[in-house]
């Protein structure tokens, strides 16, 4: 794996490079405007083949959402992780369907939960997951998940306090300990 990064390090700038915590993992950040030719270099030259996961990071503080694309390669037997960073004002990237078809599912979803648009899938406007969400992207950290509960399901709070967790589990137990 090392000569790979070292290929990729001689043809493209690579702005991070990090060891996964499992051996068979690293992790590169890339700038954006390279990430379909490192993509491409990495499935056509170095036996890349698989899309496992693209994912969303919200780096709110940073004003920057983070989206990691997580390759395998079986005939190596390693994961090799692609991030780059995209501004949280305007979370637009170019979709890599054209590298990988699976993307279009994974695009979805991110642009469902954080809002990031992916120019070119001409499916990313379909609902995913919820139907008729008229909210901010459910996932971005500047959603009021609490806020949210109590407009849709009122105020539990009393009700939470009411349960004694501990009797229950206990009870619970005690009738499993008797079978």
């Amino acid at each position: 794996m090392e000569q790979t990064i070292k290929k990729l390090e001689n043809i493209f700038k690579i702005v991070k490079k990090e060891k996964g915590k499992r051996e068979n993992l690293n992790i590169l950040e890339v700038e954006k405007d390279s990430l379909h030719a490192v993509l491409s270099y990495l499935r056509d030259n170095e036996s890349f083949k698989h899309l496992a996961l693209v994912s969303c990071v919200d780096w709110i503080e940073d004003n920057k959402f983070q989206l990691s694309y997580i390759l395998w390669s079986y005939q190596r037997r390693v994961n090799l992780i692609i991030k780059i960073f995209i501004d949280r004002d305007k979370p637009e990237f170019k979709t890599i369907m054209n590298l990988f078809p699976q993307a279009e599912v994974y695009e979805r979803e991110i642009k469902e939960l954080y809002g990031v648009n992916f120019e070119g899938n001409p499916t990313q406007d379909e609902e995913f997951v919820l139907e008729d969400w008229d909210q901010i992207p459910p996932m971005r950290r500047d959603f009021d998940t609490l806020k949210y509960s109590n407009e849709m399901f009122g105020d539990r709070d009393s009700e939470v306090k009411k349960t004694n967790i501990r009797k229950i589990i206990s009870d619970y137990t005690d009738e499993w300990r008797r079978k």
